[in-house]
């Protein structure tokens, strides 16, 4: 996905005026009370789509091949990497939201590990939020520097 800079996430603006015809359907007092799972389950969903949609603009392939690229890149040592790419970057805001994410209680799947599941659900927490909220120049700013980014490469 790396090679794919052009076409950073107009997605998510098409994703956002389908469901609410391009406004926020919730308010910040809202998305407070809402719980770290809920943001991590709307995000999750979020960051699939958006993620496929990239792989689909990149060319016709097989199914197959789209699958082993989306499963490289949606799964909780990747998301993982990339919370990790995004954290200079974030707000104090933005850095409290993974937090709560991360420390929510949840049972972690057999094949990963506790550590990147717990970061991965951060991240997919701030995916929704700043879904829901309707931030989606600032969800979009984020996306970008996965794309930019791969998060198996060395470092």
């Amino acid at each position: 996905m790396a090679d794919q800079q052009n076409h950073v996430p107009d997605g998510v603006d098409k994703l956002e005026e389908s469901m609410n015809g391009g406004e926020s359907a919730f308010s910040q007092a809202d998305l407070a009370m809402m719980p770290p799972l809920v943001l991590a389950y709307i995000g999750d969903a979020v960051f699939e789509l958006w993620v496929r949609m990239q792989l689909v603009r990149g060319g016709n392939r097989r199914m197959a091949a789209l699958h082993r690229e989306v499963v490289h890149w949606v799964n909780a040592g990747s998301q993982a990497r990339i919370l990790e790419i995004w954290e200079p970057a974030l707000t104090d805001a933005e850095r409290e939201i993974v937090r709560r994410g991360r420390n929510t209680k949840s049972s972690v799947p057999k094949s990963a590990a506790v550590a990147d599941y717990r970061l991965s659900t951060g991240l997919e927490a701030l995916v929704g939020y700043l879904y829901l909220a309707g931030d989606l120049d600032r969800l979009r700013e984020l996306l970008s520097m996965a794309v930019e980014t791969d998060p198996f490469e060395e470092v």
